[in-house]
């Protein structure tokens, strides 16, 4: 698709091409920001790990066959339409599980010069939202679909060396970009009360909640919500009115 750029004035936001991901952005400090491929996985493991992040083996193991974030790429590749129709056709296969929650996964990581990732971000589909609608009764089906309608930002982590430079906003702000344009209604995620970064995540957009605070899932129809102990403090950004 060919990239299109918003008039000088507008506020329609530049749409995000497939190429753009695959290749990157600059980034702060002579890095580029892009895609994970298969050669970054063990530096992208290692990351997450030092934030208390576990990369899900199931995940990696679809980012080094090429079919991790699939779903994604066919919408930045074309519409929202076909984003869901690449879903629902990954979703009726042998592996629906697995391989819908691979498609609709995104790793990030940032570069240093010598295209050695310093900065990884993982976001998921949102598992503890697809447990809680399967115990209220919601079948297989519907509770699938909330993979396209919901991300979970798992993992955040910058190497000691390359912290202070706004790697991890850079991250934050081309996923936002990414699921926004595929009409995501809410990015989420946690961390612990001690970290103290509720002041990073308001930078980046988000609602940080009160330590212990949960949010409702009734914006969307969702007679639920999410909830976490006193020690994690979650953090919520919703697409605004269309």
């Amino acid at each position: 698709m060919a990239k299109r750029t918003a008039k000088k004035g507008s506020s329609k936001p530049v749409r995000l091409s497939v190429d753009r991901l695959q290749k990157g952005w600059p980034g702060p400090a002579g890095t580029r920001v892009r895609l994970a491929t298969a050669a970054d996985m063990d530096a992208v493991e290692a990351l997450l790990d030092t934030a208390g992040a576990r990369f899900i083996p199931a995940l990696r193991s679809s980012v080094e066959q090429g079919t991790a974030g699939a779903a994604l790429l066919a919408g930045l590749g074309g519409t929202t339409k076909t984003f869901f129709a690449d879903f629902a056709h990954r979703a009726a296969g042998h592996a629906a599980m697995a391989e819908a929650m691979a498609s609709v996964s995104l790793t990030l990581v940032a570069a240093d010069s010598q295209d050695r990732p310093i900065g990884a971000l993982s976001v998921t589909a949102p598992g503890t939202v697809i447990e809680r609608a399967l115990e209220h009764g919601y079948t297989n089906v519907q509770a699938l679909t909330l993979r396209v309608a919901i991300g979970k930002v798992h993992g955040l982590a910058v190497a000691e060396e390359a912290r202070g430079q706004g790697l991890a906003s850079v991250l934050m702000k081309r996923a936002w970009q990414i699921y926004d344009q595929l009409d995501y209604f809410l990015l989420y995620g946690s961390f612990e009360t001690d970290r103290d970064l509720g002041a990073f995540y308001k930078g980046c957009g988000y609602t940080v909640h009160a330590p212990g605070e949960g949010f409702l899932l009734e914006r969307i129809g969702l007679p639920f919500g999410i909830h976490v102990g006193p020690d994690q403090c979650v953090f919520t950004r919703w697409r605004p009115p269309r």
